[in-house]
Order: C-alpha cells, then structure tokens, then sequence
C-alpha cells in the first residue's frame, strides 16, 4: 500500500484537531479549588471526613482528606537544598540529581494532593461527545502515522541487502584481481 503524505498530514490535523477541542471541552468542566473554601469533602466548618472529630480523616492520613498540604510540606526543601548544594559544591553528582528531582516530584506529588477536583454537572450527550472527540481524534492521528514505520523498516531492510549484495560484487571482484595477480606473478 503506497503512503499519501499530503491526505496523511490532512487526517492528521483534523485528528489532532478534535484531540484538542475534546480535551479542551473535557477540562472545561472540570473544576480545581484547594479546599480551603466552604466546599470539601467534609463541608461545614470542620476539616475533612468527620468534619467535627479533629482535623478528620486528614490528619491520619498525612493531608489525603485534609485541607492544604498537609503536615512536612516543608521538609520536602531540605532533600531539595541538599542535592542542590552537592550539584554546586560538584561532588557526588549523581546522589545530588537524585535528591533534587525525588524532591521536586514529592513536592509536584504534594501540591496536587492539596487540590480537589470535581466534575461540573453535565449532560450525557456532551460527555459523549468530548469523549468521542478526544478517542476520534486520537484514531485519525494514530492512522496517519500508522504505515511509515512500516515502510521505513522495509526501506532499510532493503538498503541492507543491496548493501549485501553489493559487498559480496566488490568481494567476487576482489579475489578475481587476486587471482589475476597470482597468474601474472607466476607467469614472469
């Protein structure tokens, strides 16, 4: 089957189109507050589950349920600032990279654990319709892309055994040279 790179890109970008409009839609109707506010998972004026029990659920459960961070947000800075100082002193670079992106990834971990997400109301025909974008479009991309790794492993399958073959003519040639050589070299 021969590719067609001009319909290929145009299924692309009509694919990476209805991509885009579903996940926009799609995160449209999502809403994203740090539970500081009056709404939470235990509403009122408590913290959490169990709103009037103590800081609720939040406080076993290291910040799960809580509102904000939760406890030793803090202590995430000092691993932070110790691969720092071990990246600027140049010694044990390895251990220094470590600490800092383990440091930054428990700190990105901790930020999005103090959010809550929720799904605004919603009719079915509209998230039918983001989700059908979204598969659609992630389809469409997927299909223009889909034959020319395909057809590069065969080019190059192909340049390999000209590559061969040729290799093999330089070789036939090279050992009738030789023998010429011999004949003339025997015939002196």
């Amino acid at each position: 089957m021969s590719r067609q790179p001009a319909q290929d890109f145009l299924l692309f970008l009509i694919g990476g189109a209805l991509f885009a409009a579903g996940v926009f839609l799609f995160t449209n109707q999502v809403m994203v507050g740090t539970g500081l506010g009056s709404f939470g998972l235990g509403g009122g004026s408590g913290g959490g589950f169990g709103g009037g029990f103590g800081r609720g659920l939040g406080g076993w459960f290291g910040g799960v349920f809580s509102r904000g961070a939760g406890p030793g947000f803090g202590l995430l800075m000092l691993p932070f600032g110790i691969g720092v100082a071990l990246l600027l002193a140049d010694v044990y670079r390895r251990l220094g990279w470590f600490l800092l992106w383990a440091s930054s990834a428990a700190l990105a971990v901790a930020v999005l654990q103090s959010l809550l997400f929720s799904f605004r109301p919603t009719s079915l025909w509209s998230l039918l319709a983001m989700v059908v974008m979204v598969a659609g479009g992630g389809g469409l991309m997927f299909k223009a892309l889909g034959g020319y790794q395909r057809e590069e492993r065969v080019l190059r399958e192909r340049e390999a055994e000209d590559s061969r073959q040729s290799l093999e003519g330089l070789r036939r040639e090279l050992e009738q040279l030789r023998q010429e050589i011999r004949r003339e070299g025997q015939g002196e």
